[in-house]
């Protein structure tokens, strides 16, 4: 049989019709939207605050300075512990001191014998003066002698009593109940009254810390312009070096009388109870002062905000699920959040954009703002 034979006009159709059906491809498809974590916008009282930088000092602070020379034969404490008033904490060679003290005694007994035999003289020659079997000259002489004995007595005795309490510096004692810090000092060493080597310790009472810190002019006139209102600082928190908070509050303690010329600060003290004794004097932390309550204010968080050459924006999610761009006004910033002073209105719907392929006019799928610390605790309550 003869094979089907096509006209061959046809041909040429066909052949084009299987090569434009091989190259056709279909067309892809669009992508999802993506999406879009936001949060919606309220207001509310936010409190304001601001860090202080200082140093803590204890209750009191009292240097252990040495007041005589001599070698340090004992140290009676383990530094870092508690001390009692009166306790004995160093004693210096107290050899040199008890031989001035005889030395004087001496003289004070010389003195009392001294004494005693005007005192006799006296006794004697007074009757005879009175019978006129002496004369006015020699009682004179003999109440000149009295007194004189008894003067220089006195004078001997002061120097005793001076001998004395030299000889009690020898034995240093704690002058309040406290924490006493690292010596300065070891066995066998000089110590001299003078200079830097008569700083032996410090003894601190520290139930409660003194903790100082400079301010600006600025933020100390706005300060007294709050106390003349009749409004009062006393949310006092304090921030320590490790991020944590002191877990009581402080008090304002008091201002220093004058600014700073040089630096245009002024000194402020607080003061923190530390029952537990965790704190201890020459500790650097924050102070954290609350300055005012902002009525009604909005915050959003800064990560929402972009700067772009001074001026800040934020990305709005319209009702159409759309992303429309909006300048603001910034406030002050609130730990990880920022106060917007104008440009936003409650219940609106701000993104939180990290990623750049959004961009404005592009349609999103808004999903609710988790932040970080929020994460956390769902993690952690999930895992237990």
């Amino acid at each position: 049989m003869n094979a089907l034979k096509l006209p061959k006009p046809l041909f040429p159709i066909l052949l084009l019709l299987t090569i434009f059906i091989s190259c056709k491809k279909e067309k892809p498809k669009a992508p999802p939207p993506m999406q879009a974590p936001f949060v919606t916008v309220k207001s509310e009282d936010v409190p304001i605050y601001k860090d202080f930088a200082g140093q803590t000092f204890g209750d009191l602070d009292i240097e252990l300075i040495a007041r005589v020379d001599g070698i340090l034969t004992g140290i009676h404490f383990k530094e870092g512990q508690r001390v009692k008033k009166g306790q004995l904490l160093y004693t210096i060679d107290p050899l040199e001191y008890d031989t001035k003290v005889e030395q004087v005694r001496g003289q004070v007994a010389a003195a009392q014998s001294n004494v005693v035999n005007a005192e006799e003289e006296l006794k004697r020659i007074r009757p005879l003066a009175d019978m006129n079997a002496v004369s006015k000259r020699e009682l004179d002489a003999a109440v000149a002698k009295d007194k004189a004995a008894k003067s220089n007595l006195n004078s001997i005795q002061a120097s005793l009593r001076n001998q004395q309490i030299e000889r009690s510096y020898c034995n240093i004692l704690s002058p309040i109940d406290g924490v006493i810090g690292l010596s300065n000092a070891r066995l066998g060493d000089y110590i001299t009254k003078i200079g830097n080597d008569s700083k032996l310790n410090t003894v601190s009472k520290l139930e409660k810390v003194r903790v100082q810190f400079t301010v600006s002019e600025s933020n100390y006139l706005q300060y007294q312009k709050q106390v003349k209102d009749g409004e009062r600082i006393t949310d006092l928190a304090l921030i320590l070096s490790d991020g944590s908070t002191h877990p009581y509050k402080g008090t304002l303690n008091f201002s220093d009388t004058k600014i700073d010329p040089t630096t245009g600060t002024v000194t402020i003290e607080a003061q923190f109870p530390n029952p537990d004794g965790t704190l201890r004097s020459g500790q650097f932390a924050k102070v954290r002062v609350l300055l005012r309550t902002q009525k009604d204010a909005i915050v959003v968080p800064q990560k929402a905000v972009t700067e772009i050459q001074g001026l800040f924006q934020v990305s709005i999610i319209d009702d159409k699920n759309t992303i429309q761009t909006r300048m603001v006004e910034v406030g002050q910033k609130i730990g990880v959040d920022w106060i917007i002073t104008k440009g936003l209105k409650p219940n609106e719907k701000v993104a939180i954009i990290g990623n750049q392929f959004i961009q404005p006019g592009s349609t999103v799928v808004p999903v609710p703002y988790v932040a970080e610390k929020d994460k956390k605790q769902i993690a952690s309550s999930l895992n237990n």
